[in-house]
């Protein structure tokens, strides 16, 4: 028995590893044939690596598929999955390609990351903290969200008004600078911050694992409201990321690891395939489903570890004087906001705000290189406390409630994440979600049914 179990193992890492070939593979097509043309302005330079380059970077992408968790055993195990194929994997390829920073420069920052990302994990290896939970009504818990999404939802109505409007993605930008605008001046970020990444995405994942439509939709509903006023895709995109990961956890008999990864096998596959049949001529709207999916969520992470590495190989270092409240003791050396700095630096417009992954803000421009492995520890102590406020609740669930969050940190500070991103409010909420629902508040509903009983 034990013998079949080994086995079993070994041929699932094999599957594992398989598929994350092929994921870098796709990757490596759609940067050569379908990035570096039509996004070279952007930054997405095509310099020819050495042989021994080129084989460390593939080795360093593919290593974390060697100890990376292949059941879902803790909420934070989702997150990290999302960092490795949309920051991890690109950062190991985009610098090189690049080509900002002399070879020797690339390697060392190869090698810092990806043993960034493996301290991150350590987490995993430590029980987690023991927690007092104190007990909350379900009517006391659903009217505090509530009483909360009320106030946020009037201060950005408030605030947004006159701004309110349903946008393509082709017009975001313009919306989008007219409504920064507002938000300058009225300090409103905490409304529509909090609304979309924390309580929105919170009824989402509760309506979808608990099958309570009107839950779900109130969520969406929140999601498109948001956009409606800051034009942010990422927005409407959650409400998709949500359906797929519920679908995903429902999916029978197969590992976690295993789904997760040929879905997002098929997410860059596709387009390297449609890419491949239009003759690398496509539609003006087939460009727009390429941008959104290939060039902004699964590639600008290597790209912002490219420009940031290079930028903070010249420039002062933040001390993270970039993060409210050490601002106040640590003098700040730049005259806009970094992502601003930085596009400014690589666009020529402080327009372009390129913010990044926390591997890049919190670590390159705080402290340089060895910043990356600093923040990874955080990251580790973030993970511990995450799956530790989550611990008495259905992993699926949690999870679920955490996804639009992974995705959030793939873009962003960790201590904006946790802040103003609306982190530490979701921990908040799973710590203080019941057990259970309530059939007197009519909530009582069965959860999904996935996989075989925990």
């Amino acid at each position: 028995m034990t013998g079949n179990l080994a086995k079993d193992a070994i041929k699932r890492r094999a599957m594992l590893i398989c598929i994350v070939i092929a994921y870098i593979g796709c990757f490596q097509w759609i940067y050569i044939h379908y990035l570096y043309p039509i996004f070279g302005y952007f930054g997405y330079d095509f310099n020819v690596p050495a042989t021994a380059q080129l084989f460390l970077a593939w080795f360093l992408a593919v290593l974390p598929s060697l100890w990376m968790p292949i059941e879902l055993t803790r909420p934070s195990q989702l997150i990290y999955w999302i960092l490795y194929l949309t920051v991890v994997i690109p950062s190991m390829f985009v610098p090189m390609y690049a080509g900002l920073d002399s070879p020797g420069e690339i390697t060392v920052l190869m090698i810092a990351l990806c043993l960034g990302f493996a301290v991150a994990g350590l987490s995993y290896l430590f029980p987690l903290l023991p927690l007092r939970f104190y007990q909350v009504s379900n009517r006391s818990f659903w009217l505090g969200i509530a009483t909360l999404a009320g106030l946020l939802l009037t201060w950005m109505v408030a605030v947004f008004h006159g701004q309110m409007q349903l946008v393509s993605f082709e017009n975001v930008y313009d919306l989008r600078q007219s409504a920064g605008d507002i938000v300058d001046q009225s300090s409103a970020n905490y409304s529509y911050m909090w609304l979309s990444g924390a309580i929105n995405p919170f009824l989402m994942g509760w309506g979808l694992f608990y099958k309570r439509r009107w839950i779900f939709i109130l969520g969406a509903a929140g999601q498109v409201l948001v956009y409606s006023t800051l034009a942010a895709k990422s927005c409407l995109l959650s409400i998709l990321f949500m359906i797929v990961f519920y679908f995903l956890f429902k999916i029978r008999r197969t590992a976690f690891a295993l789904k997760f990864c040929l879905v997002g096998v098929l997410v860059i596959g596709i387009p390297c395939v449609s890419y491949s049949m239009a003759g690398e001529n496509p539609s003006a709207l087939h460009l727009l489903f390429l941008a959104v999916v290939v060039q902004r969520m699964l590639s600008s992470g290597g790209l912002a570890t490219a420009q940031y590495y290079d930028f903070f190989q010249r420039n002062p270092l933040t001390y993270l004087s970039h993060v409210k409240g050490i601002s106040w003791f640590v003098h700040y050396p730049y005259k806009y906001p970094i992502g601003q700095e930085i596009g400014l630096a690589y666009s020529g417009t402080t327009d372009l705000d390129a913010t990044a992954h926390f591997w890049a803000t919190d670590g390159l421009e705080a402290f340089g290189v060895p910043g990356i492995l600093f923040v990874s520890l955080v990251c580790a102590l973030l993970f511990l406390v995450l799956d530790s406020v989550a611990q008495k609740h259905d992993v699926r669930l949690t999870a679920l409630l955490i996804c639009f969050a992974g995705l959030n940190l793939a873009n962003a500070s960790i201590f904006t994440s946790l802040l103003s991103g609306g982190l530490a409010l979701l921990m908040l909420f799973i710590y203080f979600m019941p057990g259970t629902a309530d059939q007197k508040f009519g909530l009582g509903v069965k959860p999904i049914r996935v996989g075989e009983a925990r």
